[in-house]
């Protein structure tokens, strides 16, 4: 449920800061409330493709247990998210064939979607076991997204197998608290405190069930979109190489930063502030590939000036000189003439 970026740094979707405020049918001055002491406003929980780190995200969670009285918001929460939270990740999920697919693809592409709940698949002879490993101290913001992972991805198994109450197991490697009664209300089976593992067991049968929801289309275009996005992750999360990377990959074309941002599905605004957070700019990176690719090109004998601008997308040749002296202190002229002495 959470992403873990190339930096290594745990961070959230405000996506699910925003269900969890729906959830509790707050109003502006209750997500105001919600988000008391980090440095987010309301607006910013609407923004597509931001992430929240960690310990923002453990401030608002124990924020919302605190408004909301409720020890067990974790089950209720996750028992009411639905698979569309989790982007094209869900989709793939919710698409599947069976149940057995449904999980491969959690297996595969949680990283898209889910950073420090570990999960790893176990089969024995009459079930099959996911065991989550969280990777954190279970204190009440631990155990909140524990019982909140445990909540969704049965909720989900539901769902796939068109049973909203399957005949699952559920054993926590933790004490029970004092709501342990309203566990099995939410995860629908029975539930084992103090093992040695946190896992949901499963029988052989209902992970080979046909999803009654499976759309063979649909699975194939979220197959490739989660494809995508574990790619993308894997490369570096330095936003400014990402850029730079971006416009060197298509010469011949100016882009705007909104061009930009929409390639990488964030708004301008996320992108400005993720390339100020590595203190560059959107101006500085294209005035720096533009001008690179400028030098590069009139250093090739049979190019004019003329010619090199139209290359770059400039439609006219007086706007690219202009731009070539800012960045060299010389006319494009004036360096060919240079280079070519030299």
């Amino acid at each position: 449920m959470t992403s873990q970026h190339a930096n290594n740094k745990v961070v959230f979707p405000t996506a699910y800061t925003r269900t969890l405020a729906r959830e509790q049918g707050l109003d502006h001055k209750g997500q105001l409330l919600l988000l008391k002491g980090t440095r987010l406003a309301p607006a910013d929980l609407f923004e597509l493709n931001r992430y929240i780190d960690s310990e923002t995200q453990a401030v608002i969670v124990r924020n919302a247990l605190q408004l909301s009285g409720n020890p067990a918001l974790g089950l209720r929460w996750g028992a009411n998210l639905h698979l569309a939270a989790h982007g094209p990740l869900g989709t793939l999920i919710a698409s599947s064939p069976t149940l057995g697919h449904a999980w491969k693809a959690t297996e595969k592409f949680h990283d898209i979607r889910g950073g420090f709940a570990r999960m790893e698949g176990h089969i024995a002879s009459d079930h099959f076991a996911v065991i989550i490993n969280m990777g954190i101290e279970l204190d009440e913001v631990g155990r909140f997204f524990c019982e909140a992972v445990l909540a969704t991805m049965v909720n989900h198994l539901g769902m796939i197998i068109g049973n909203s109450k399957p005949a699952l197991r559920v054993e926590l490697a933790y004490s029970a608290p004092p709501y342990a009664n309203q566990y099995p209300e939410f995860l629908h089976a029975p539930c084992l405190f103090g093992k040695p593992k946190t896992k949901i067991v499963i029988p052989h049968g209902l992970a080979l069930m046909s999803n009654p929801m499976a759309d063979p289309e649909t699975h194939a275009m979220a197959l490739a979109r989660c494809e995508q996005l574990l790619l993308e992750q894997r490369r570096p999360s330095n936003w400014a190489a990402r850029v730079t990377e971006l416009l060197r990959s298509n010469p011949g074309q100016i882009w705007t930063c909104e061009q930009v941002a929409s390639h990488f599905h964030l708004s301008s605004r996320t992108l400005m502030r993720y390339l100020r957070d590595e203190q560059t700019s959107y101006q500085t990176l294209r005035d720096s590939e533009l001008a690179r690719q400028a030098k590069l090109s009139l250093l090739v004998s049979n190019n004019t000036v003329e010619s090199v601008a139209l290359s770059l997308g400039y439609q006219e040749v007086s706007n690219f000189r202009r731009a070539f002296k800012r960045w060299f202190g010389m006319s494009p002229q004036a360096f060919i003439e240079q280079s070519r002495v030299n």
